[in-house]
This record gives C-alpha cells, sequence and structure tokens, in this order.
C-alpha cells in the first residue's frame, strides 16, 4: 500500500510537471499552424474522431495544449453535472413514484398530441368519398329485330335413278341481316337434328345445331341467324343429318333485302 500511494504521488507529479512544461514550453504567439477550435473540441468531446495531426501539433504548440485542456475541463463539467442531474432525478422519483409516472405519461400524451397535430397540417384533409352514389347505369342492349325470311330446299330431292349430270340448284339470294329463317326441307325428310353451315372455298364462316319439325305435312327447320357481319358473296348452306343425309344449296349473301320473302331455287 505504501509503494502504491508513493508511486500514484510521483505519477501525479510527473503529470503536473508535463502539463506545466506544455502549457508554457511552447510559445506560439503567433499561432502559426495552429488547428481551428473546432478540430481541439473534437479532440476533446469525440478523441476517436479527431485527427492524428491536432494531437502531435499539441504536444508542439502550449496556446492550443491550454486551449485543449480548457475544452477538458468543461467537458468533465458538464459531465458531473450530468450525473448530478441523474442523480437527482432518480432520488426523487424513487420517493415519489406515482407522481414521476404521472409526469411521464402526460409527457408521452403530449408528445403523441404534437404529433398528430403536425399530420394533421402537413396533410390536407381528403373529402369523404360519396358511397351512395348511384352506379352508373349501364346501356341496355337494343332489342334485335329478326326479319321472317324462308328457302325452299324442297327441289333438292332427286327422283330415283336421276342421272348425276344433272345442273346445279340454282343459287338464291339471302339479305345480309339479322334472319328468322326457316327452311323447308325436301319431302319425307325425317324430323330430328341436323347442323347448318354456311361454307366459302373450304371455310366456314357460320354454322348452328339445330332441329327440325314436321308442320302440316312439311319438315321445317327454324333458327335465328345473324349474317351482318359476312362478306357478300357467294356461299353454299349445308344442311347434314346424323344419319347421312347432306343436302347443298348455293346462296349469296347481298347487302339489300331482296323483295321476295320466300326463295326457292
Amino acid at each position: 500500500m505504501k509503494d502504491r500511494r508513493a508511486f500514484k504521488k510521483k505519477e501525479r507529479a510527473l503529470l503536473d510537471f508535463a502539463h506545466s512544461y506544455l502549457s508554457e514550453g511552447f510559445p506560439n504567439p503567433d499561432r502559426e499552424g495552429c488547428p481551428p477550435d473546432d478540430a481541439l473540441r473534437s479532440l476533446a468531446f469525440n478523441p476517436r474522431a479527431s485527427q492524428l495531426e491536432v494531437t502531435e501539433h499539441l504536444a508542439a504548440c502550449s496556446p492550443c495544449f491550454r486551449r485543449y485542456s480548457e475544452l477538458l475541463a468543461e467537458l468533465k463539467a458538464q459531465q458531473q453535472s450530468a450525473e448530478l442531474s441523474l442523480s437527482r432525478i432518480s432520488v426523487w422519483s424513487q420517493a415519489h413514484p406515482i407522481l414521476a409516472g404521472t409526469i411521464l405519461a402526460c409527457a408521452l400524451f403530449m408528445a403523441i398530441g404534437v404529433g398528430l397535430l403536425f399530420r394533421g397540417i402537413r396533410q390536407p384533409s381528403v373529402p369523404p368519398v360519396e358511397t351512395r352514389r348511384k352506379p352508373p347505369t349501364e346501356p341496355m342492349n337494343p332489342t334485335v329485330a329478326y326479319t321472317p325470311f324462308s328457302l325452299d330446299l324442297s327441289p333438292l330431292s332427286r327422283p330415283r335413278g336421276a342421272e348425276p349430270s344433272e345442273p346445279e340448284p340454282q343459287r338464291l339470294a339471302v339479305p345480309r341481316s339479322t334472319l328468322d329463317l326457316t327452311l323447308i326441307l325436301p319431302f319425307a325428310s325425317r324430323e330430328g337434328a341436323y347442323n347448318l353451315k354456311l361454307t366459302s372455298a373450304g371455310d366456314t364462316f357460320w354454322s348452328e345445331p339445330v332441329v327440325a319439325h314436321l308442320q302440316k305435312g312439311k319438315t321445317l327447320i327454324r333458327v335465328k341467324s345473324d349474317f351482318r357481319q359476312l362478306p357478300t358473296g357467294n356461299y353454299n348452306l349445308e344442311v347434314q343429318s346424323p344419319t347421312g343425309t347432306r343436302l347443298i344449296q348455293p346462296i349469296s349473301i347481298e347487302a339489300a333485302l331482296p323483295s321476295r320473302l320466300e326463295q326457292k331455287p
């Protein structure tokens, strides 16, 4: 213990001598090459962020060393004041826990209120969206009018023993429109399922499954067709049944409605 006390006494004497020597032994009245006061403050308050050249300069400039010593004393005083304030607050909060909790809660609510106030100032209020606004009414599709139109296909049946060189049926005109189409099939044609096709040059432009019914001694097919998108020109109307019956009637799609509503080959 005696050796330790003697060593600390000698260490203190050495530090005092070094401090006195550095404070007076390197006068620099013109302050040549001295760093700015901010560099000295940075060395005192945040030594890790300071530059090495500033530390080396202190060992050869008494005015800068004295200023550095003043900054260290200022830092020590601030630390002691902060420690004293924290100590007082700790003692007071331990003596008055309920009052301390109330003050802390009030401060928290005040911080939240200020934050909401600034947020309301920065962000203008958005007008409420009308939830009862009626949805826009969509335009209703106009009713499509289908014009009655009939095609008599009864002459397509050939009598037994007819020659294959029989001339091709006459081409019938059909309007390029929406039609309530009635097809009159050849005599003794069967009722049941058929398939209609409109073809040209091997391509199918329209197809529809239909059912034939017997009415007043005639086998009829009724179907609603829309030919408005078809180009005008020549086509073949094919009527085919699952049993192998196949009728082909040449037609021409025309823009104008023919004067006769029933076309016969």
